[in-house]
């Protein structure tokens, strides 16, 4: 739109400036004719005279060229013998006089070969158009008329074209834009509603594109109609796309959810019958004993890994929690408790508030994030590692919030693992520990757990410290607690 209004600026000034060179020619020839007039009639006088001149010298006495008539006011003429000016007149409206001596001057210092007009100052009369006449024998006839007048109104109409020009182009400008502004409405609509689409969380399951340009926008006899119609139609495309994708995420999740269940019970009975038969190791060879200890141990992973996967389906769908009011100081106690007492290979910390941290929650779900964060410390670090869990109660702007870190100082994790660290069936290198038994889902199951109650997990590594952050809203307050750092024995023992 600025450029348009630009060019349309430019373009009107240019006819401005065109005007007034124009206007200047103009003036310009109307003054050579007029020169070309008075040259003319001055020879034909001068040559009247030379007949009369009763002396035959070819050249009128002094004092004749001012008694001559027919010449305009402001006319100047001369008879130059050689590059002396011999005689020379000035004619006004009270009459003729000889030309003054700097004028006569400047006159006599000019090449007139060429004899062509020409534009001179002549000091006390202004600027002149000139031009001159050879005669032979070393003798020319000089005319000029006064351009003063004419540069008058070359300069009256010059101010009066500028001004229009002026005011034509801010007119002309403001029109522009205001005409632009008014056509590309339409346009501006269809950009709100390609803005509206593109601020959708289509990463959201069934997130439907609603967002269409208005039937008046996408009229296809115009460009503007154009981009709309064009536009609908990939916004009507991509909802067709989120929608068969969105029915296949919900044909996976039940497939997950049946085949979750349907595997529990099989898997049940052959860990039950592992253990049945295993009673009677006594009178079982060694190789047997050793099978039935393997099918046992690989039936609980496999019921720990369908257990996990009908969590994550339920989450899915938006179930499977059980909101209550919940201490989560007690909760993360308990959870770094239970990892002291299941590893002493790592030095368990905690950095936890003196009074109760309530918050609206499901306990057992909780209970699980914790639990997992300590447990992805413990399997994907060396021996030796010290785990600090940190309690704080943050006041954001988007209201009271809670946030758990888990910290450790072990080797950190692989930048490049980072991003997909929260996804499915993702495992950490071995880099961090020197076995890796977890089956990809704990951290997934942190980061499902933790949104359905509305929050945030994130995670920061370098090597020797790495964070999972936990942040979950609360609605209930607490008193200002004070934050010390003890190891777990002191810690049970104020519990």
């Amino acid at each position: 739109m600025y450029g348009v209004s630009a060019l349309v600026t430019v373009v009107v000034f240019g006819i401005g400036v065109f005007s007034v060179y124009n206007l200047h020619t103009y003036v310009t020839a109307n003054s050579d004719a007029e020169l070309t007039h008075s040259l003319a009639a001055f020879e034909h006088f001068y040559d009247k005279a030379k007949a009369k001149d009763a002396a035959g010298l070819g050249v009128p006495d002094d004092d004749k060229l001012t008694d001559y008539t027919g010449q305009a006011s402001g006319t100047l003429i001369a008879l130059l013998r050689g590059s002396t000016v011999a005689d020379s007149a000035i004619f006004s409206d009270a009459g003729s006089a000889r030309a003054p001596a700097s004028a006569v001057a400047t006159i006599a210092d000019q090449d007139w070969s060429s004899g062509g007009p020409r534009t001179l100052k002549l000091d006390g009369l202004g600027n002149y158009r000139m031009a001159s006449h050879d005669l032979g024998d070393g003798q020319r006839l000089v005319s000029g008329v006064s351009m003063e007048s004419a540069n008058k109104v070359v300069a009256t109409k010059s101010a009066f074209v500028i001004l229009i020009t002026i005011a034509a182009a801010v007119l002309a400008a403001l029109g522009t834009a205001i005409l632009l502004r008014w056509a590309l409405r339409p346009l501006r609509r269809v950009a709100a509603t390609a803005a509206k689409a593109a601020r959708m969380p289509l990463a959201e399951d069934d997130q439907r594109i609603t967002a269409r340009v208005k039937r008046a926008d996408s009229d296809p006899d115009n460009e503007v109609g154009i981009v709309g119609e064009t536009l609908n139609r990939l916004l009507a495309n991509v909802d067709a796309a989120l929608a068969a994708r969105a029915a296949s995420d919900r044909r996976m999740r039940r497939f997950l959810t049946d085949a979750s269940h349907e595997l529990r019970t099989p898997l049940t009975a052959i860990q039950g019958y592992a253990q049945l038969t295993r009673q009677e190791s006594d009178s079982l060879p060694p190789m047997t004993e050793y099978a039935l200890g393997r099918i046992e141990s690989e039936a609980r992973r496999m019921t720990d890994l369908v257990t996990d996967m009908l969590l994550l389906s339920r989450l899915d769908e938006g179930q499977g929690l059980e909101v209550r009011r919940i201490d989560l100081r007690a909760l993360v106690f308990d959870a770094v408790n239970d990892a002291e007492v299941s590893d002493d290979d790592h030095r368990w910390l905690t950095d936890l508030p003196d009074d109760a941290v309530w918050v609206m929650g499901d306990q057992a779900r909780l209970h699980q994030v914790v639990s997992n964060l300590l447990a992805n410390a413990r399997h994907h670090t060396p021996p030796g590692v010290t785990v600090t869990t940190t309690l704080r109660v943050l006041d954001l702007d988007e209201g009271p919030h809670v946030s758990i870190v888990v910290a450790d100082d072990g080797p950190g994790i692989d930048p490049k693992l980072l991003p997909e660290l929260f996804g499915r069936f993702v495992r950490g290198d071995r880099s961090r520990s020197s076995e890796v038994t977890s089956n990809g889902l704990g951290l997934a199951i942190v980061a499902s757990i933790t949104e359905a109650h509305g929050g945030t997990v994130g995670v920061t590594s370098r090597a020797g410290k790495t964070e999972f952050r936990v942040l979950l809203p609360t609605g209930a307050s607490v008193g200002n607690a004070s934050r010390t750092r003890q190891p777990l024995a002191s810690n049970a023992q104020q519990g």
